[in-house]
């Protein structure tokens, strides 16, 4: 028997979407902020978007059935509710907003982005990010030609993004009409939009895209007429992702300052869950400046240099590392922060008594090794702290001239470089040598669940053994008793009991006996089976075509944003495969 005493609390993160950007620094920004003393397990329940217009059948078939992770909500145990509704339909909205049973209206929510009255909802400051933008544009770049790749009607940012430019423009005494905006379905895929926005607009100058998934199709567009972001067109996006600083000429974004939307909303839940009074709140934004529309958010002079001004050294690192100030960290975690002023302060006092001794070189030497050792790279771009540094050195080289402690200063600036270009490059390989580890393992576990040897009853565990070929290091598999057929014209009604069929720990594989099996639904995201030390998974619906059979709960990592939806996929198909061999009956 569980022991209650330790169940974690259970906060679920509902929303659409696992693999894009934004969801994934949602949920990732939200799992960070869990304090290490509080015994919090965040789900995620991701769902999929149904574009009624634009969907093929056959899509929008897929995706209903997918969205049956949702009913988990209403019927498992459940501490706390974050909600990112973004274009939900309606119904699904209301659900939310009125439940199918008292227990439910009982449960603490916070909604993200989102207009609902009367309850607690965090929104981005969409208004000052835009305004920064709109300003430097207009007011230091002197541009009058504006368009705007926007979003969906039916979501509150893209509504509020278009409102606010087109005001921030209009004070601005700039114009704006119907033909400077393209509507997009807000994903990656709005190049033929782009293509509609660049045709109308010829003599563009500056484009707003609503998010940075937008701005990723309008670079398609710009690329096959030979325009170059931040040359030919100046670009800009929302939300400030990591595709921002991976794409090529970096993109500007309008994104989170201080504190993240995930990281807000999980803040406040937890404040709501311990009966604390809450109010709803926005989360201040800033222009992030890259390759597509240069803007420096810090600044410094020749005084601030030679004073070794503490204000300045962590101004750029808050503005280059700017991702690391939303993550929590043990007490035994090297405070980056900390180490970056201690060799910047070293090397700016060396640069003002004009000397630097070999001793004082290699312990500077050893505190960049180790700034860069420790995962500096996870909290910016390569871009963005390559231009950092080089602005640094030149300023420094102004000063030095042809002082004696020129050529080892500068030797430390070649060494930070190196270390960034080496990072990226480790990065590369190891996901690569991952990218081929995964495709063997996964030709493994298809050739093991198809070969006919093992199609009999008796070697059905087959697939539950070798899971961990799919790419899963820590998660459960539970199946219902008989498949559930899911039919459009009605709810869908999960039996009150499931089966936990495995639970991988650390990779390892371990099957539970047919006694141990059994468990109420309710308590799929509370079972002590699975690993203490994570903090966050994603659940995912196992079926095929129409028949439901179960459920894969995951640990959040990477590997799960970008594949998870395709492991459950196999996993089903490998399912139906083994359950078809038995001629089971399927409950209508």
């Amino acid at each position: 028997m569980q022991n209650e005493m330790r169940k974690p609390k259970v906060i679920a993160m509902i929303l659409e979407e696992i693999s894009s950007e934004f969801s994934k620094e949602l949920i990732q920004s939200a799992v960070n902020a869990i304090p290490a003393k509080e015994n919090v397990r965040l789900v995620a329940l991701v769902g999929k978007y149904i574009d009624r217009a634009n969907d093929l059948e056959s899509f929008q078939s897929y995706k209903k059935i997918y969205n049956s992770v949702f009913r988990l909500d209403e019927l498992c145990h459940i501490d706390g509710m974050i909600i990112h509704l973004g274009s939900m339909s309606k119904r699904r909205k209301k659900v939310i907003k009125t439940g199918y049973s008292e227990q439910f209206q009982r449960i603490p929510k916070v909604f993200i982005a989102s207009d609902i009255e009367g309850e607690t909802v965090i929104n981005y400051d969409n208004e000052s990010g835009i305004r920064e933008a709109v300003d430097c544009l207009v007011n230091v770049e002197g541009l009058t030609k504006f368009c705007m790749l926007g979003g969906r009607d039916d979501n509150f940012d893209a509504r509020s993004r278009k409102q606010i430019f087109i005001r921030s423009l209009s004070e601005n005494n700039i114009s704006f009409s119907d033909k400077n905006y393209q509507k997009t379905d807000m994903s990656d895929a709005s190049e033929a939009e782009a293509e509609k926005l660049l045709s109308k607009n010829p003599d563009v100058q500056a484009i707003f895209c609503v998010n940075d998934a937008a701005a990723k199709g309008l670079y398609a567009a710009m690329k096959k007429r030979e325009l170059i972001p931040g040359k030919d067109i100046f670009v800009f996006g929302f939300d400030n992702t990591h595709m921002a600083g991976e794409i090529f000429p970096t993109l500007s974004s309008i994104g989170a300052d201080h504190c993240t939307l995930g990281q807000k909303a999980l803040e406040v839940l937890l404040d709501k869950m311990n009966g604390k009074e809450t109010a709803s709140a926005f989360v201040p934004t800033r222009l992030y400046g890259r390759e597509s529309f240069h803007y420096e958010m810090y600044d410094y002079t020749t005084l601030e240099m030679i004073q070794m001004d503490s204000s300045f050294i962590y101004r750029m690192f808050d503005d280059c590392l700017y991702r690391y100030r939303n993550t929590y960290f043990d007490r035994e975690a090297v405070n980056l922060r900390r180490l970056f002023y201690e060799y910047i302060s070293r090397m700016l006092l060396c640069m003002k008594q004009r000397y630097m001794s070999a001793e004082e070189y290699q312990n500077i030497s050893r505190m960049i090794d180790i700034f860069f050792e420790k995962g500096a790279m996870k909290y910016t771009d390569a871009t963005k702290l390559l231009q950092s540094i080089d602005r640094l050195q030149n300023s420094m080289n102004t000063i030095l001239k042809r002082s004696a402690s020129n050529s080892m200063i500068n030797r430390l600036f070649s060494r930070m470089k190196d270390k960034i270009i080496c990072s990226l490059e480790e990065q590369r390989i190891k996901e690569n040598n991952a990218m081929l580890q995964y495709q063997k393992k996964l030709q493994d576990f298809i050739i093991i669940c198809s070969a006919q040897k093992y199609s009999s009853a008796k070697n059905s565990d087959r697939i539950f053994r070798n899971i961990n070929k799919l790419g899963v290091e820590n998660a459960a598999v539970y199946l219902f008793n008989l498949p559930l057929k899911y039919d459009p014209s009605r709810r869908i009604n999960f039996p009150e009991k499931i089966c936990l069929r495995c639970v991988v720990r650390s990779g390892e594989v371990y099957l539970l006996p047919e006694e141990r099996r059994q468990i109420f639904l309710r308590e799929m995201f509370t079972r002590n089976e699975l690993p203490m030390k994570c903090r966050g998974y994603a659940v995912f619906p196992l079926f095929y075509t129409d028949l439901i059979y179960g459920f894969l709960l995951c640990e959040l990592t990477n590997d799960i944003y970008k594949r998870g939806e395709y492991i459950a996929m196999e996993l089903g198909n490998a399912v139906y495969l083994e359950q078809k061999s038995k001629t089971l009956p399927v409950h209508s």
